[in-house]
């Protein structure tokens, strides 16, 4: 990420209480007056955390499909 781009995008707290409360599947609170201000968080640590999360999802569905794939090998070995 650009050193420009950090210094430029400004991460608010509303961004940061809605980002929590989709990661830990929750319904956000109703936006705040205190959500507009800055939080002091670079836009470069946002990218990181949102590609770790896209990454452990991609890990958790290859994980899922390998289940369903040995399931549905089990069911069919024993008929």
């Amino acid at each position: 990420m650009p050193v420009q781009a950090d210094a430029a995008c400004t991460i608010n707290r509303g961004f940061v209480r809605l980002h929590d409360a989709a990661a830990a599947g929750k319904l956000p609170e109703p936006a705040r007056d205190a959500d507009a201000a800055a939080t002091g968080i670079a836009l470069s640590a946002v990218a990181g955390t949102v590609a770790a999360n896209y990454q452990t999802c991609h890990e958790n569905a290859e994980q899922l499909r390998a289940l369903q794939a040995w399931v549905s090998e089990m069911a069919s070995t024993t008929k």
